[in-house]
């Protein structure tokens, strides 16, 4: 993806990283979006925050390379995303009850950092704390979606939606694994993430006009 096609892209996720509706999306460009009835619970974006903090107080005692929870805000300022994972298929998943979070390199300039502060989207620390912060929003919220920006320098997200992922695993379970030992990464927990995070990948879609009400996301796999 050219740096053209990021400066495209980022004007669609401008609604996500910015907490308000760009250009073409359903709600106003000139403010913030309003609160309606079917948008995330107050308490549900406030736990993801304390969740934010907590998962910061971990990773950034990390030795070597440090990590960020950037920002923890809502989804819900588009109506959906469509996830394609085919050029034939592909589903939308209502974001009016989701959480998105962003992960950066600690002290760099985020979302999507430069080259040098970026990492790679195949990096398991990133997508080890994507699975974090998605486990313990679903065990500890209301919220149907989970949206993690990694920390590459082209837009890259993992989404998480509440069926699909506690469906596939002991939510508990995982948690028990994740959360010991930040800095412990061994043969079980690489293949655990892997196993959760890689088929979840997806990269935005620079599509301009923006369709109305959504964003399109591509399968990395």
């Amino acid at each position: 993806m050219t740096r053209r096609t990021a400066g495209l892209t980022a004007i669609v996720l401008a609604a996500l990283t910015a907490g308000v509706a760009g250009a073409g999306m359903s709600a106003a460009a000139e403010g913030p979006a309003q609160p309606t009835s079917s948008q995330v619970r107050p308490e549900t974006l406030a736990r993801a925050r304390v969740i934010r903090a907590h998962a910061n107080g971990r990773y950034r005692l990390l030795p070597g390379r440090k990590l960020s929870v950037t920002e923890a805000t809502t989804t819900a300022v588009v109506d959906s995303l469509t996830l394609v994972t085919d050029w034939a298929e592909f589903r939308v998943v209502p974001a009016e009850n989701g959480i998105y979070f962003a992960i950066c390199s600690a002290r760099a300039r985020c979302p999507y950092p430069g080259r040098s502060a970026s990492w790679s989207q195949a990096a398991l620390s990133p997508r080890r704390l994507a699975l974090e912060l998605s486990i313990r929003t679903f065990m500890e919220t209301s919220a149907s979606l989970v949206v993690v920006a990694l920390p590459t320098a082209e837009p890259v997200w993992v989404v998480f939606e509440r069926d699909d992922l506690l469906a596939a695993v002991d939510g508990p379970a995982v948690l028990a694994q994740l959360m010991p030992h930040a800095a412990v990464i061994d043969a079980p927990l690489r293949e655990l993430v892997d196993r959760l995070t890689r088929s979840r990948l997806f990269i935005p879609l620079p599509i301009l006009p923006p369709p109305d009400g959504t964003i399109f996301a591509a399968s990395v796999s």
